[in-house]
Protein backbone atom coordinates (compact mmCIF):
# COMPACT_ATOMS: atom_id res chain seq x y z
CA UNK A 1 0.00 0.00 0.00
CA UNK A 2 1.17 3.50 -0.83
CA UNK A 3 1.27 5.85 2.11
CA UNK A 4 1.76 9.15 0.30
CA UNK A 5 -0.96 10.88 -1.74
CA UNK A 6 0.02 12.66 -4.94
CA UNK A 7 -1.55 14.97 -7.52
CA UNK A 8 -1.58 14.50 -11.28
CA UNK A 9 -3.28 15.82 -14.40
CA UNK A 10 -6.96 14.91 -14.65
CA UNK A 11 -6.41 13.20 -18.04
CA UNK A 12 -3.68 10.84 -16.90
CA UNK A 13 -4.63 7.30 -17.94
CA UNK A 14 -4.37 5.52 -14.59
CA UNK A 15 -6.31 2.57 -16.03
CA UNK A 16 -3.35 1.55 -18.19
CA UNK A 17 -0.32 1.68 -15.92
CA UNK A 18 2.81 -0.21 -16.99
CA UNK A 19 5.35 -1.62 -14.51
CA UNK A 20 9.02 -1.56 -15.52
CA UNK A 21 12.25 -1.28 -13.51
CA UNK A 22 10.47 -0.89 -10.19
CA UNK A 23 8.37 1.95 -11.53
CA UNK A 24 4.73 2.34 -12.68
CA UNK A 25 4.26 4.48 -15.79
CA UNK A 26 1.10 6.31 -16.87
CA UNK A 27 0.60 8.18 -20.13
CA UNK A 28 -0.89 11.66 -20.17
CA UNK A 29 -3.75 11.64 -22.67
CA UNK A 30 -3.80 15.26 -23.85
CA UNK A 31 -0.56 16.94 -22.87
CA UNK A 32 3.13 16.31 -23.49
CA UNK A 33 3.85 15.13 -19.95
CA UNK A 34 3.26 11.70 -18.48
CA UNK A 35 4.16 10.32 -15.06
CA UNK A 36 6.06 7.55 -13.39
CA UNK A 37 5.82 6.40 -9.80
CA UNK A 38 8.84 4.87 -8.08
CA UNK A 39 7.37 2.10 -5.93
CA UNK A 40 10.24 1.98 -3.43
CA UNK A 41 10.54 5.74 -2.91
CA UNK A 42 6.81 6.41 -3.38
CA UNK A 43 7.63 9.44 -5.48
CA UNK A 44 5.75 10.65 -8.55
CA UNK A 45 7.83 12.29 -11.28
CA UNK A 46 7.21 13.79 -14.71
CA UNK A 47 8.07 11.95 -17.90
CA UNK A 48 8.31 14.21 -20.98
CA UNK A 49 6.60 12.74 -24.04
CA UNK A 50 7.16 13.10 -27.80
CA UNK A 51 5.18 16.16 -28.94
CA UNK A 52 1.65 15.77 -30.27
CA UNK A 53 1.30 17.34 -33.76
CA UNK A 54 0.11 20.95 -33.64
CA UNK A 55 -2.94 20.23 -35.79
CA UNK A 56 -4.08 17.27 -33.65
CA UNK A 57 -7.01 18.06 -31.33
CA UNK A 58 -7.78 14.68 -29.76
CA UNK A 59 -6.20 12.25 -27.32
CA UNK A 60 -2.68 10.99 -27.78
CA UNK A 61 -2.76 8.44 -30.61
CA UNK A 62 -0.86 5.60 -28.88
CA UNK A 63 -0.52 2.51 -31.02
CA UNK A 64 1.68 0.61 -28.56
CA UNK A 65 2.99 1.09 -25.01
CA UNK A 66 4.91 -1.85 -23.61
CA UNK A 67 7.99 -3.25 -21.91
CA UNK A 68 10.52 -5.93 -22.80
CA UNK A 69 13.76 -6.78 -20.98
CA UNK A 70 13.42 -3.60 -18.91
CA UNK A 71 13.12 -1.43 -22.01
CA UNK A 72 10.05 0.81 -22.23
CA UNK A 73 8.66 1.31 -25.75
CA UNK A 74 6.12 3.68 -27.28
CA UNK A 75 4.59 3.97 -30.75
CA UNK A 76 2.28 6.82 -31.73
CA UNK A 77 0.61 7.42 -35.11
CA UNK A 78 -1.30 10.54 -36.10
CA UNK A 79 -2.82 11.73 -39.37
CA UNK A 80 -2.19 10.99 -42.14
CA UNK A 81 -2.27 7.21 -41.56
CA UNK A 82 1.02 5.59 -42.41
CA UNK A 83 2.70 2.22 -42.78
CA UNK A 84 6.01 3.80 -41.69
CA UNK A 85 6.58 4.83 -38.11
CA UNK A 86 9.13 4.93 -35.29
CA UNK A 87 9.48 2.91 -32.11
CA UNK A 88 10.54 5.15 -29.23
CA UNK A 89 12.46 4.01 -26.17
CA UNK A 90 12.60 5.97 -22.92
CA UNK A 91 15.96 7.48 -21.95
CA UNK A 92 17.67 5.77 -19.02
CA UNK A 93 17.41 8.99 -16.98
CA UNK A 94 13.77 9.54 -17.98
CA UNK A 95 14.60 12.86 -19.61
CA UNK A 96 12.57 11.92 -22.69
CA UNK A 97 12.38 9.43 -25.56
CA UNK A 98 14.61 8.56 -28.51
CA UNK A 99 13.92 6.70 -31.75
CA UNK A 100 15.13 3.12 -31.29
CA UNK A 101 13.74 1.55 -34.48
CA UNK A 102 12.26 2.78 -37.75
CA UNK A 103 9.53 0.55 -39.16
CA UNK A 104 8.50 0.20 -42.81
CA UNK A 105 5.54 -2.14 -43.34
CA UNK A 106 5.27 -1.54 -47.10
CA UNK A 107 6.87 -4.92 -48.03
CA UNK A 108 4.46 -6.64 -45.63
CA UNK A 109 1.51 -4.87 -47.29
CA UNK A 110 2.70 -6.10 -50.69
CA UNK A 111 2.69 -9.67 -49.34
CA UNK A 112 -0.63 -9.23 -47.52
CA UNK A 113 -2.69 -6.61 -49.40
CA UNK A 114 -5.62 -7.28 -47.06
CA UNK A 115 -3.82 -4.99 -44.60
CA UNK A 116 -5.20 -2.05 -46.58
CA UNK A 117 -8.88 -1.37 -45.97
CA UNK A 118 -9.81 -0.17 -49.44
CA UNK A 119 -13.38 0.32 -48.24
CA UNK A 120 -12.14 3.12 -45.90
CA UNK A 121 -11.06 6.61 -46.90
CA UNK A 122 -7.22 6.73 -47.21
CA UNK A 123 -7.15 9.63 -44.75
CA UNK A 124 -8.88 7.61 -42.05
CA UNK A 125 -6.67 6.54 -39.17
CA UNK A 126 -7.94 2.95 -39.54
CA UNK A 127 -7.03 2.71 -43.22
CA UNK A 128 -4.26 0.18 -42.45
CA UNK A 129 -5.39 -3.04 -40.76
CA UNK A 130 -2.68 -3.94 -38.28
CA UNK A 131 -2.16 -3.91 -34.54
CA UNK A 132 0.97 -4.47 -32.50
CA UNK A 133 0.85 -7.35 -30.04
CA UNK A 134 4.30 -7.07 -28.56
CA UNK A 135 7.85 -5.80 -29.04
CA UNK A 136 10.34 -8.46 -27.98
CA UNK A 137 13.86 -7.36 -27.05
CA UNK A 138 16.32 -10.21 -27.18
CA UNK A 139 19.63 -10.37 -25.28
CA UNK A 140 21.25 -9.86 -28.68
CA UNK A 141 19.39 -6.82 -29.99
CA UNK A 142 20.09 -7.94 -33.56
CA UNK A 143 17.47 -10.64 -32.94
CA UNK A 144 14.77 -8.36 -31.48
CA UNK A 145 11.40 -8.42 -33.22
CA UNK A 146 7.83 -7.17 -33.20
CA UNK A 147 4.69 -9.30 -33.30
CA UNK A 148 1.90 -7.84 -35.42
CA UNK A 149 -1.70 -8.77 -35.91
CA UNK A 150 -2.99 -8.35 -39.45
CA UNK A 151 -6.34 -9.74 -40.62
CA UNK A 152 -6.45 -13.40 -39.50
CA UNK A 153 -2.67 -13.71 -38.99
CA UNK A 154 0.08 -13.11 -36.46
CA UNK A 155 3.34 -11.92 -38.03
CA UNK A 156 6.90 -11.80 -36.69
CA UNK A 157 8.71 -8.70 -37.97
CA UNK A 158 12.47 -8.28 -37.51
CA UNK A 159 13.38 -4.92 -35.97
CA UNK A 160 16.85 -5.21 -37.47
CA UNK A 161 16.19 -5.72 -41.17
CA UNK A 162 12.41 -5.59 -41.65
CA UNK A 163 12.12 -9.23 -42.70
CA UNK A 164 8.94 -11.01 -41.65
CA UNK A 165 7.23 -14.39 -41.50
CA UNK A 166 3.88 -15.72 -40.42
CA UNK A 167 3.70 -17.14 -36.91
CA UNK A 168 0.21 -18.60 -37.15
CA UNK A 169 -3.30 -18.06 -38.47
CA UNK A 170 -5.86 -16.43 -36.21
CA UNK A 171 -9.54 -17.23 -36.38
CA UNK A 172 -11.28 -13.91 -37.05
CA UNK A 173 -14.54 -13.02 -38.72
CA UNK A 174 -13.89 -10.49 -41.48
CA UNK A 175 -17.32 -8.91 -41.02
CA UNK A 176 -16.49 -8.24 -37.37
CA UNK A 177 -13.07 -6.90 -38.35
CA UNK A 178 -14.66 -4.47 -40.79
CA UNK A 179 -17.17 -3.23 -38.23
CA UNK A 180 -14.78 -2.97 -35.27
CA UNK A 181 -11.06 -3.76 -35.65
CA UNK A 182 -10.67 -3.07 -31.92
CA UNK A 183 -12.74 -6.16 -31.13
CA UNK A 184 -10.21 -8.36 -32.90
CA UNK A 185 -7.31 -6.84 -30.98
CA UNK A 186 -9.24 -7.20 -27.73
CA UNK A 187 -9.75 -10.89 -28.44
CA UNK A 188 -5.97 -11.44 -28.36
CA UNK A 189 -4.91 -8.67 -25.97
CA UNK A 190 -3.62 -11.11 -23.34
CA UNK A 191 -0.99 -12.74 -25.55
CA UNK A 192 1.83 -10.32 -24.64
CA UNK A 193 3.23 -12.31 -21.77
CA UNK A 194 3.19 -15.53 -23.80
CA UNK A 195 4.07 -14.30 -27.29
CA UNK A 196 7.66 -15.56 -27.13
CA UNK A 197 6.39 -19.14 -26.85
CA UNK A 198 4.82 -19.03 -30.30
CA UNK A 199 6.73 -20.81 -33.04
CA UNK A 200 6.81 -19.63 -36.68
CA UNK A 201 5.23 -21.97 -39.23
Amino acid sequence: LSGKPFLSHVNTGFGGGLFCNGTIHWLGAYNNTSFYFNVEDEELRDLPMPPIPDDWEGLRRVLYFGESRNHLHLIEIYRPPTSRFSVYEVESDYSGWFVKYNINLDPLIVAYPGMVRTYWDPSDLNYYAFSIFYIVREANDEESYMVLHIPEKAIRYSLKDGSFKKICDLDANEAEYRSSPALILLAYCCVGGFIQTLSPV
